[in-house]
């Protein structure tokens, strides 16, 4: 027998990395069946209702007060477990480099030759920090989300007037010398460089190329909102003016969600009229299909990596047909013994990200075969999901969002929203298969794959019990080269059953094959798999 015992201690703070590390200790000891050490926040109380954790005392707690909750067998004594927790929660916390400043005049001065530095805070605070970082000459990756426009705005027009970059903010992920920031994977050097809108877009495409054996001179993470109207592009065209004076890069990629039409406008005619390098365009999903020999639009993150490939030579491109392309031959094969188990009631799909880059492209290809794709954060607001812990018909869900994160590290790194929200959709018998990402990187959790896997199984278990079957797909990004190791994660995968894609779009695709039982038009598959499949 198990019981479920908690505590609220009022007004103790941890930030969500370090309680999420303590409830990983406390799973791995004796009699313990689940426990969950969180701030209670909304969000917070939501995960522990689904859990089934959520207790009285639990719902009373405010966002300032840290609550334990622990699922455990009856001959546990629950003091003994608190008393463990208190011990780890009051633990010295181990700094993560042997160098540790309190201000950035101390820390400049050990370290006068830094030429980059990363700002990690609550936005509305970000301004007076990145200005006096601009000033003493550093180059700036602003990881923060909600930096007022206008702050945003000042900051970039000083950064260039300076002569300084100012990625981000919400910049996740950039490469730059070779050395990633933020969730980067451990690429290949090359001559392609990269400027993106869209962090597990650059992650994706530069993830693929290095795949092939080939590689990217920089990657250039400037921020979703650099690329909305109300700032301009300012730092994708400083970006791109850097590439093409660049002697080490021949080619460059530009990875977005469809800018602001005059901002798209402000980018495209700048590549048109001040650029000779050879250009591939990926807006995301854009109608704009229209080619040069110089600059190349594609649709999809895959297309942006097979259009790359293609234009560094027949060897490279060569590669890419062996190693990542699938016909849709190969994919109707692969998938029609996934779609001949599932029930007649099996008929949509479901979402499963951590990538928000990765999510809008599902989107974006799911939605060009099926009807009423839902979402968290969807293409088109009419298909807004009314509650985001709820999935209804085809949903793709962005775990990355501000309503699963808030109080929380971001589900690349804490696995535990989408461990919850697996179960919940492998109880729904209305679901024909489910679609997960796993991005690696050195930002990421040290085993993606591993940290779920029991998920994945409980969730085919559950199916099984209700005389369903279901098919799991999934993505792994990165490379061998990442601490976690691509091969690896995916023989995981595979050896639990697990239909594992080359690249998201094809998953994308594999997902709305499944849902459909095999039975999309001959002339409707051909179109998308040409839109989001092959290079321009």
């Amino acid at each position: 027998m198990t019981k479920i015992a908690c505590v609220v201690k009022k007004g103790m703070y941890r930030d969500s990395m370090r309680l999420l590390k303590i409830t990983e200790e406390v799973k791995k000891m004796r009699g313990i069946v689940d426990a969950s050490i969180v701030m209670g926040t909304p969000t917070n109380k939501e995960l522990l209702d689904i859990a089934g954790l959520l207790t009285k005392e639990a719902k009373d707690a405010g966002e300032s007060d840290m609550i334990i909750s622990v699922l455990m067998q009856d001959d546990v004594n629950f003091q003994d477990i608190i008393n463990t927790i208190s011990t780890l929660i009051e633990g010295e916390v181990k700094p993560a480099s042997k160098e540790k400043f309190s201000s950035i005049e101390e820390a400049f001065q050990a370290l006068p030759d830094a030429k980059f530095a990363i700002v990690s805070i609550a936005g509305e605070y970000a301004f007076p920090v990145v200005k006096e970082l601009l000033d003493k000459g550093l180059h700036v990756q602003l990881f923060s989300d909600h930096v007022p426009l206008k702050d945003e705005v000042e900051l970039k027009k000083y950064a260039v007037q300076r002569g300084l970059f100012l990625l981000g903010p919400g910049a996740g992920t950039s490469i730059i010398g070779g050395i990633g920031l933020g969730f980067a994977n451990a690429v290949k050097r090359g001559d392609i460089g990269i400027v993106a809108a869209a962090g597990t877009g650059l992650q994706e495409v530069s993830s693929i190329l290095s795949n092939i054996g080939s590689g990217i001179s920089q990657g250039m993470g400037v921020g979703g909102g650099d690329v909305k109207d109300g700032v301009g592009g300012i730092m994708s065209l400083a970006a791109i003016h850097t590439l093409e004076e660049d002697p080490a890069t021949r080619y460059v990629c530009f990875i977005s969600k469809p800018p602001d039409a005059q901002t798209l406008a402000k980018i495209e005619n700048f590549i048109e009229s001040s650029t000779k390098k050879k250009y591939v365009l990926c807006f995301l999903g854009s109608d704009k299909i229209e080619s040069s020999e110089r600059i190349k639009h594609v649709r999809s993150l895959h297309s942006a990596a097979a259009t790359c490939a293609k234009l560094q030579g027949a060897d490279v491109y060569n590669h890419f047909m062996k190693n990542i392309h699938l016909s849709l031959k190969k994919i109707l094969s692969l998938t029609e013994p996934e779609y001949s188990k599932i029930n007649k009631g099996q008929s949509f799909v479901r979402g499963l990200y951590t990538g928000g880059t990765l999510s809008y492209e599902s989107q974006i290809i799911i939605s060009s075969l099926l009807d009423n794709v839902f979402s968290n954060a969807p293409l088109d607001k009419s298909f807004k999901l009314k509650d985001s812990f709820k999935s209804f018909q085809n949903t793709i869900v962005d775990l990355g969002e501000e309503e699963f994160t808030k109080g929380r590290a971001h589900p690349m790194i804490d696995p535990t929203v989408r461990r919850l929200r697996l179960l919940q959709e492998a109880k729904d018998e209305s679901v024909a298969c489910i679609a997960l990402d796993f991005v690696l990187g050195y930002g990421a959790n040290s085993d993606p794959v591993g940290s779920i896997i029991e998920s994945i199984k409980n969730a085919k278990e559950i199916a099984s019990t209700d005389g369903r079957y279901l098919p799991i797909l999934a993505h792994v990004c990165g490379t061998d080269n990442d601490p976690q190791v691509k091969t690896s994660q995916e023989r995981m995968l595979k050896d639990n059953g697990v239909l594992v894609f080359n690249t998201n779009a094809q998953m994308a695709l594999a997902g709305a094959i499944i849902s459909s039982k095999g039975e999309l038009s001959d002339n409707k598959l051909k179109y998308v798999f040409e839109s989001y499949m092959e290079a321009s």
